[in-house]
């Protein structure tokens, strides 16, 4: 069921010379910099606008250089902890362009240079929205009711899988199996049972109302006794 109506780390094992991470607003990004080169800092559809850390500017044994043009981020360790210091270690914040905050520390590896990225699945669900909304009603429609028959993930959607107890539906019992959170276009799989001891005939009009744009039926139109079909 399609109706008119917005969603969403981890980090992914690193290449040889290149790490790859995920993280959301406010959360740590944690990986490691080169103990003897430079390291480059970069935001997957961001960039770093400014930098907080202790030191005026050098943190505990690293310095970072902000390139403006890209927003880019380049750390080196400069000198030996003093004491109390956690030795080669960078800790501080960075906010991006687009408002996100992050809580980085890295510690030191002997590793040639080394690049980071850093990927917010807010950026890549936000640009998936912008593209969806531009497409006609009836493609978007279409697109997500295949991806709900085939339970696979669409860009653009949040899925969610709640556990919810059978509801009475005239003679059917109803539950609902899986819900598609777009920004203007909401899809529920629901699952219909026959409870009764007889046949139960089952038509996509029984699921249409106000705000329903599209119904359809996967499975048999006359359900005999306990048997299921989807909507």
């Amino acid at each position: 069921i399609l109706s008119s109506l917005a969603f969403a780390a981890a980090i992914i094992a690193p290449a040889e010379a290149q790490q790859l991470l995920e993280a959301s607003d406010g959360q740590v990004i944690s990986g490691y910099v080169s103990a003897t080169g430079v390291t480059r800092l970069s935001f997957v559809g961001d960039a770093a606008a400014s930098i907080q850390m202790g030191q005026g500017g050098d943190g505990p044994g690293f310095s970072i250089v902000h390139e403006p043009a890209k927003g880019d981020l380049y750390l080196t360790l400069v000198r030996d902890p003093r004491r109390g210091e956690r030795a080669a270690a960078a800790s501080f914040f960075v906010t991006t362009r687009e408002g996100f905050t992050y809580q980085v520390e890295l510690t030191a590896q002997e590793v040639p240079s080394t690049q980071i990225s850093i990927r917010n699945p807010e950026i890549t669900l936000r640009a998936a929205q912008a593209k969806t909304a531009s497409d006609p009603q009836e493609v978007r429609i279409v697109t997500l009711t295949r991806a709900m028959w085939s339970g696979l993930t669409i860009d653009g959607y949040g899925i969610e899988r709640p556990y919810q107890r059978e509801r009475a539906a005239g003679s059917l019992r109803m539950s609902v199996s899986a819900v598609y959170e777009g920004r203007d276009l909401t899809g529920r799989v629901l699952t219909v049972r026959n409870n009764t001891p007889g046949a139960v005939s089952v038509d996509e009009a029984l699921f249409m109302a106000p705000g329903v744009l599209s119904v359809t039926l996967k499975g048999p139109r006359t359900l005999q006794s306990g048997e299921t079909a989807q909507i």
